[in-house]
C-alpha cells in the first residue's frame, strides 16, 4: 500500500515541527553563499516574531559556522513557510462560530491554502530575485539582506524557506499601536522608489511578477461573501455598540460595495496607463521598526513580499496608513501624505523618464476609490490577527491598546462607506 505523500498543511520531523532540516539549510548556503562553511548542531534556534506570521514559522539562528569567518553572518532569520499558524486561526474561527464548514468544504480550502501559500512563497523570492538582477541599492526600497532560499516546484512540495539578514534592536509594531506621519516616512520613500523601478527594470522580469502573482485569487477567496459574513460578525463583537450599526450599513450595500473587478482595474478606469510594482500587504507588522530617543521610531525594514504584484499606486497607501496612523490622524492628513509621497515618486523616478505615468490627482482618485475594498481587507488585522497577542497582555494594557483599534476601525469603516458613497 502506498504511503500518503508528506504535506506542508501537516507538521513535519523538521525544525519546529516544518519540514525543513539543517541539511537543507546547508545545502541552500552552499548553492547561494559562495562558501564550504555550514551551520553546525550546535547554532542555536529559537522561534521568534510566534503569532505575527499567518504562513510562516519565523526562527533566528546565532550561527556556529563549520569554518568560522569574519565576512559570514553572526546570525540569520530564516522564515519556513508554515501551515500551523493558519490553521489554528481558521480552527478558532470555526470554533467561536464565525464561519461555518463543511468537512469537505474545510478540505477544499486547505487544499487551496497550500497551493496559494507555495505560489505566494516563490512569487517573494521572484521579487528579491529582480532586486537583485536590477543591481540597486536594497536601503533604497528597505529590503532586507536575503543569504540563501528554496523555492517549491514539482519536486519539493514541503520545503519552502528564506535566509536572511537579523536587524539588531528592531522590532514590529501592530494595528494595536499608533505611528506618526513622520514615523512613516522612510516606508513611503521606499515604496515610491519601488514603484519608480517598475519603469526601469527589463520588461521580462515585471511580466514574470505580473505573472507569478495569486493576489488577485487571494483577495477573491478572502473576500467571498460567505467570508466576509464572519469577518464582519468578529468586528462587530469587538465594540457592538459603536460598530454593529456601521456593518449593518456597509452589509447593506451588498455586492455593489464588494466590487473587486472595478478595484482591481482601477488603472484602466483613471486612465493611468502602465500598472507599478505593489507590496500587497503592506500592514504595520510588515514592517521592522527601531527605536531611538523618547520613544520615536524610525521603519527600518519592509518585509513579507509574497503578495507583491503590478498595480494600482494606491494600494499600499490605503493599507499603510489605515493600519498605523490613528483613524482621525490619517482622515485628517491623507491627502497631504498623498502629496509627499508624490514628490518621493518623482524624485525617485529621476531625469530618465520624459513622462510620469500618473497624475497627483489620479494618485488621490485611485486612494478614494481602492479604499472600500482594501480597507475591508483590513479587518481580520485588526480582529483574529491580534486577538491572540491581546489575550497574553496585562488586563490594562489590554484594553489601553483595544482603543486604539477601535478608535482606528470607527474611522475605517466610516471612511469605507464615505468613499463608497462618493464613487457612485
Amino acid at each position: 500500500m502506498l504511503s500518503k505523500p508528506p504535506s506542508i498543511l501537516e507538521n513535519g520531523q523538521g525544525l519546529f515541527g516544518t519540514h525543513v532540516t539543517l541539511e537543507d539549510i546547508n545545502s541552500s548556503i552552499r548553492d547561494h553563499m559562495n562558501t564550504e562553511s555550514q551551520l553546525t548542531s550546535d547554532s542555536q534556534m529559537d522561534v521568534i516574531g510566534d503569532g505575527n506570521g499567518f504562513s510562516s514559522r519565523v526562527i533566528l539562528i546565532t550561527c556556529n559556522w563549520s569554518i568560522p569567518s569574519e565576512s559570514l553572518p553572526k546570525k540569520i532569520v530564516l522564515k519556513i513557510v508554515s501551515f500551523v499558524h493558519i490553521r489554528e486561526l481558521v480552527e478558532k474561527a470555526i470554533n467561536e462560530g464565525y464561519f461555518k464548514l463543511s468537512k469537505e468544504d474545510e478540505t477544499k480550502m486547505s487544499e487551496e491554502f497550500e497551493k496559494s501559500i507555495q505560489l505566494m512563497h516563490n512569487q517573494e523570492i521572484r521579487f528579491y530575485e529582480t532586486l537583485k538582477s536590477a543591481n540597486t541599492d536594497s536601503q533604497l526600497f528597505l529590503t532586507p539582506k536575503v543569504y540563501f532560499y528554496q523555492k517549491f516546484d514539482d519536486y519539493n512540495s514541503t520545503k519552502g524557506f528564506i535566509g536572511m539578514e537579523y536587524i539588531e534592536r528592531s522590532d514590529i509594531r501592530h494595528t494595536y499601536e499608533v505611528c506618526t506621519p513622520e514615523e512613516i516616512q522612510p516606508v513611503l520613500r521606499a515604496i515610491a522608489s519601488i514603484q519608480a523601478l517598475s519603469f526601469s527594470i527589463p520588461e521580462e522580469d515585471f511580466k514574470r511578477i505580473e505573472d507569478g502573482s495569486v493576489y488577485i485569487q487571494t483577495m477573491h477567496g478572502m473576500m467571498a461573501e460567505e467570508g466576509m459574513k464572519g469577518i464582519f460578525e468578529h468586528t462587530k463583537r469587538t465594540d457592538p455598540e459603536r460598530f454593529a450599526e456601521r456593518i449593518t450599513r456597509i452589509q447593506n450595500h451588498g455586492s455593489n460595495l464588494l466590487n473587486l473587478e472595478k478595484a482591481f482595474d482601477l488603472n484602466r478606469f483613471l486612465g493611468i496607463p502602465r500598472n507599478v510594482l505593489v507590496h500587497g500587504d503592506l500592514w504595520s507588522a510588515n514592517i521592522l521598526w527601531s527605536s531611538g530617543e523618547n520613544n520615536v521610531f524610525s521603519a527600518c525594514k519592509i518585509l513579507d513580499y509574497q503578495m507583491t504584484h503590478t498595480g494600482n499606486p494606491a494600494e499600499d497607501l490605503v493599507r499603510l496608513l489605515s493600519s498605523t496612523l490613528s483613524g482621525s490622524i490619517r482622515q485628517s492628513q491623507w491627502e497631504n501624505i498623498l502629496e509627499q509621497f508624490y514628490g518621493y515618486f518623482v524624485e525617485a523616478l529621476g531625469e530618465s523618464q520624459k513622462e510620469i505615468s500618473y497624475t497627483l490627482e489620479q494618485l488621490k482618485q485611485s486612494y478614494r476609490l481602492f479604499f472600500p475594498i482594501g480597507g475591508l481587507a483590513l479587518l481580520p488585522l485588526f480582529g483574529p490577527a491580534i486577538d491572540m497577542k491581546m489575550k497574553s497582555m496585562e488586563k490594562e494594557k489590554a484594553a489601553e491598546h483595544r482603543q486604539v483599534v477601535v478608535e482606528k476601525l470607527e474611522c475605517l469603516l466610516d471612511d469605507v462607506e464615505k468613499f463608497y458613497l462618493e464613487s457612485i
